[in-house]
């Protein structure tokens, strides 16, 4: 169905039955173009790539890659984690990316977790957007735990006993 040929130069392109080709990739295999949900497609499921993603339709589902773009007119409703996510259609869901970009046109129902945010004039965010400076996955809250020094604990424990009962 597919055939791997060499072109001039010297890299793999992978071609499609009717002879032109696709795809191209390195000789390490990488892929050097962008992965696209064209305009009409709709996924209805979980997407993740280590590539950068376009997408011009539609999908439902958490998607985890390295760049995003969500193109004009196209719709995400999920969980987007990424490290550049660029807004110029419709998102449901949280957004968690070192850089987040709604340009005009764009909107975010959501939360938006972010290092560096970018609202063009004309773009609509609707949900709190929080600036996370620990890395872009760590959207953990930092919980801090007092631990009482011995005396105090049995203190503490007395009181709440003779209170009780």
């Amino acid at each position: 169905m597919f055939n791997r040929q060499e072109n001039s130069s010297g890299e793999d392109a992978v071609s499609s039955p009717s002879g032109s080709p696709a795809r191209p990739t390195s000789s390490l295999g990488s892929q050097t173009e962008s992965s696209v949900i064209s305009a009409g497609l709709k996924i209805v499921g979980n997407l993740q790539s280590e590539a950068d993603v376009v997408i011009s339709g539609t999908v439902e589902g958490d998607i985890n890659s390295r760049s995003l773009t969500v193109s004009e007119g196209a719709t995400v409703v999920g969980t987007i984690e990424s490290t550049s996510v660029e807004v110029r259609g419709r998102v449901d869901g949280q957004v968690n990316a070192s850089s987040v970009k709604v340009a005009r046109g764009g909107h975010v129902n959501g939360d938006i977790l972010y290092e560096t945010l970018t609202i063009d004039e004309g773009a609509v965010v609707e949900g709190q957007v929080r600036r996370n400076q620990g890395g872009t996955r760590a959207n953990k809250p930092n919980v801090s735990t007092l631990t009482p020094i011995d005396g105090e604990a049995k203190k503490k424990e007395r009181n709440s006993e003779m209170k009780i009962g």
